[in-house]
């Protein structure tokens, strides 16, 4: 259960042992048996669960051995007002505690910027999502009539 949500407070986990298994675990219990499991009690570090390793690892086989300063580098960036995921949650000794979660919250500022070895060459600050239209305005007014 942790490993699926490692965010659960220990009285959540309880309610959950009771729904799944019908067994009532009292918190200390619950406690003594995940200190003897050596999971510990953390900050979470977040990766977008949009992310595809197998994609990247792919990509870096086929372009790996380009110069890096033939590449310009574009990506959507975004933030909002209303990120309310816990920071705490359970792992196992030596390892971080991660959860897959989707970026999406509330009212959003984006960034499109466009990168080289040389640094930041288009960039456009807005309110709101990045959609097909806005990206391909950004490609030809920021970037393309920038060069």
């Amino acid at each position: 259960m942790l490993q699926a949500n490692p965010t659960l407070y220990l009285d959540e986990l309880q309610e959950q042992l009771f729904a799944a298994r019908d067994k009532d675990v009292s918190l200390a219990t619950l406690s003594r048996v995940i200190r003897r499991l050596a999971v510990t009690h953390k900050r979470v570090s977040k990766t977008a669960a949009e992310r595809n390793e197998l994609l990247r690892a792919t990509w870096q086989a086929e372009y790996g051995d380009i110069p890096a300063e033939y590449f310009v580098w574009l990506d959507e960036s975004s933030v909002d007002d209303k990120t309310n995921q816990r920071n705490h949650g359970w792992a196992q000794l030596g390892h971080a505690c991660v959860r897959r979660a989707t970026f999406i919250w509330g009212q959003r500022y984006s960034v499109l910027p466009a990168l080289t070895t040389d640094g930041f060459i288009a960039l456009d600050i807005f309110e709101g999502s990045v959609n097909k239209d806005r990206f391909l305005r950004f490609l030809n007014e920021e970037l393309v009539c920038s060069q």
